[in-house]
């Protein structure tokens, strides 16, 4: 898997990750009047809409994110279902309704604190829970959302590997078999990418409404640089088939001239091999047909010796004339 595929496969699941975090006017009238009167006793107004607001981003962000209006709207009756806007100095010891002096608690601690005041210690630990369940609401937020990511990578990866193997075994360069095999991992690589993507992308923005708000902007921007970044890759791929089939048939050219300019040496040198032993051929003949030629039988006779000694410096045998047998003169031919 290339690098822009990779990365065409994080802006893509990036792109479609939609994190929204709740606001007054998503939530609906029971969620609304938690916001308004919780904490406060009959008798006292309730808050204004700013108060309200207020109250409403002491929740967790992540336990009020949703990825609409709806769900937004039921995650965070879901997070109010079980706590109390417990007052930090109590309403009976002068304490007010103001969201300051509020924090959303546990029904049952509330309930037994009765009308005491906050601890530090009891502040602190709400703190810490805040903390805690930020993290799990967002962590819980990016595990929904990784299975939407996988998909968006193995779309993104998934064609565009097919068509790279497919042309690889075009070119002869891997098996169909090995195509497979190829294409399956770039695909769960994509897949893998774009999970773990959506993922960290969904529990950061979950947590932090500021990079929702970021994300949300920048969804668009993101969409056309995945886009663009596919058309990029798609003609990339054709043009690298390009350049590596002309590479391929030059290097065929090249290696064919070179082969036809080794069979062109070999065959100078055989016809130079032959020119050679016709020349010494010649020689040997001029010698044999210039000898002189001395009277009788010894004449005879030395014209017989120097002619196989001529014979045996050519490499013949006794296969090739029985007067060569032994190189021996015939004994009869010795005689006086």
């Amino acid at each position: 898997m290339s690098d822009e595929q990779e990365r065409n496969s994080a802006f893509n699941a990036a792109a479609n990750i939609n994190v929204q975090h709740a606001q007054l006017q998503d939530l609906s009238l029971s969620a609304a009047r938690r916001l308004y009167k919780g904490g406060i006793r009959p008798g006292d107004p309730i808050r204004t809409r700013v108060q309200a607001q207020e109250m409403l981003d002491k929740i967790p962000p992540s336990q009020r994110a949703g990825i609409d209006g709806k769900s937004t709207d039921v995650n965070t009756q879901k997070y109010l279902s079980d706590k109390h806007a417990s007052h930090i100095k109590p309403h009976s010891k002068g304490g007010s309704n103001d969201p300051k002096n509020i924090k959303w608690e546990n029904a049952k601690d509330n309930l037994a604190r009765g009308d005491k005041p906050m601890t530090s210690q009891e502040q602190m630990r709400l703190d810490a829970k805040w903390h805690f369940d930020n993290l799990t609401g967002a962590v819980k937020a990016g595990v929904k959302a990784a299975p939407l990511g996988a998909a968006i990578g193995v779309a993104t990866a998934a064609p565009f590997s097919l068509l790279t193997n497919a042309l690889r075994v075009v070119r002869g360069e891997i098996s169909a078999q090995e195509a497979t095999i190829e294409t399956l991992k770039d695909t769960v690589k994509g897949g893998t990418v774009g999970g773990v993507t959506a993922f960290v992308t969904t529990t950061v923005a979950a947590a932090c409404p500021p990079i929702a708000i970021a994300l949300t902007a920048a969804a668009p921007v993101l969409a056309v640089v995945g886009t663009a970044g596919m058309v990029y890759e798609f003609f990339k791929i054709l043009d690298d088939h390009k350049q590596t089939v002309k590479i391929y048939y030059e290097s065929l050219t090249k290696q064919e001239l070179e082969r036809l300019q080794a069979i062109e040496n070999e065959l100078i040198y055989e016809h130079q091999k032959n020119l050679e032993f016709l020349v010494e051929a010649e020689a040997i003949n001029q010698e044999i047909t210039n000898r002189p030629i001395a009277p009788g039988i010894e004449g005879a006779m030395q014209r017989l010796r120097e002619s196989v000694a001529i014979a045996k410096s050519l490499g013949l045998t006794s296969a090739d004339s029985k007067l060569l047998a032994g190189s021996q003169v015939p004994h009869i031919l010795t005689e006086e």
